[in-house]
């Protein structure tokens, strides 16, 4: 589990999974609202917040 934390703590693959959610939920939501399937625009919603969740900035460090 350590490896895997410390692989996550980088900035960098913080930086790159959260841009590949967000894409990925900004293109769900657009094709949710384009073809009004409003449950597929609330899962881009989600995916979307995820992604910011996920950013760099939200690294905590244990003291």
């Amino acid at each position: 589990m350590g490896l895997l934390r410390t692989w996550w703590a980088t900035p960098r693959v913080r930086r790159a999974v959260a841009r590949w959610l967000v894409a990925i939920g900004a293109i769900l939501a657009l094709i949710g609202l384009l073809t009004a399937r409003w449950g597929l625009l609330v899962v881009g919603v989600v995916v979307v917040g995820l992604g910011a969740s996920a950013g760099p900035a939200r690294i905590r460090r244990d003291r």
